[in-house]
């Protein structure tokens, strides 16, 4: 996907434009809604390192789909002063969030838009993280969250507090719990592979497609590559060593841990994790300043 600080930029002109006068705090807010699952991901990840990766990535495809988002989006909208406005914001944000994350390249990734009628991953694969198109939209998201700053002043973030606290703990139930339900679903669709990568004794001559993976030498020297579900794979089939880093990978197991490549592409180390680490403090920091704003007040 497109890093934050990219989603911030076209989002937030978008979002203006659709709704005049959209406080920038919830803007900000609807670019960050579908990447919540995957920042719980990791630390789940962190915390229960007990808990299967392959059901905990299956939770945070279900809870990052279209519907969830939306979930999410009138969780917080309950929370508001102006609930209707406030969920427009949120869901368009979340729709051009999970639309944008469509046209990027993801190997074995994507986005679940039409859950529960129609469970497959989707991405249309038009650029890769580290071109032209992405640094763009990075610089643009840097250019309008400093516009805004300098110009976007004094509006009401919609008085975030004790508004209808139940019907937001009612559908932020739905948010957490719900996603479970979709889970089998997910895994007989084939999203991030994962109905290959739960059968062990069953993946030889099967394909598989791995979005930002990293590709790390072992102590005696040979490459392996470290994948999302903590296990390292033997890789054969390239001509020429590729250099250790993050890196994107199609082939087809040979054996229960061992890949042969048949596409491989070598993305910029740290950019997008950077950038997407710079809009979320910014956001952050929007906030907290609304917060102090009102508190003078």
């Amino acid at each position: 996907m497109p890093n934050t600080l990219a989603h911030m930029g076209v989002q937030a002109l978008a979002t203006r434009a659709a709704v005049p006068g959209a406080a920038p705090g919830w803007i900000w807010l609807g670019c960050i809604i579908p990447d919540l699952p995957w920042i719980g991901q990791r630390a789940a990840r962190m915390l229960l390192p007990d808990l299967s990766p392959i059901d905990v990535r299956l939770f945070a495809v279900a809870q990052s789909s279209l519907l969830f988002c939306l979930v999410a989006a009138g969780a917080f909208a309950c929370l508001a002063r102006r609930p209707g406005q406030v969920f427009a914001v949120l869901s368009l944000g979340a729709v051009l969030h999970l639309a944008l994350d469509a046209t990027q390249t993801k190997w074995g990734n994507g986005v679940v838009l039409l859950l529960p009628f129609d469970w497959r991953v989707v991405n249309a694969g038009l650029y890769w993280p580290e071109d032209l198109a992405t640094l763009l939209l990075t610089v643009l998201g840097g250019g309008v969250f400093l516009w805004a700053a300098l110009r976007w002043r004094g509006s009401d973030p919609g008085g975030a507090g004790h508004r209808r606290p139940w019907p937001a703990a009612g559908m932020a139930a739905v948010w957490l719990l719900g996603p479970l339900a979709a889970m089998g679903a997910l895994e007989r669709a084939g999203a991030h592979g994962a109905d290959v990568l739960r059968e062990t004794d069953r993946r030889e001559g099967r394909a598989i497609a791995f979005d930002r993976a990293r590709l790390l030498p072992d102590a005696d020297g040979t490459a392996r590559l470290h994948v999302w579900t903590g296990e390292a794979l033997d890789i054969h089939g390239l001509a020429t060593d590729p250099p250790a880093g993050t890196v994107s990978v199609r082939g087809r197991f040979t054996g229960p841990a061992a890949l042969r490549v048949e596409a491989l592409h070598v993305h910029r180390a740290g950019w997008r994790d950077a950038m997407s680490y710079l809009g979320l403090a910014l956001a952050m920091l929007w906030w907290m300043a609304e917060g102090f704003r009102r508190m003078r007040h």
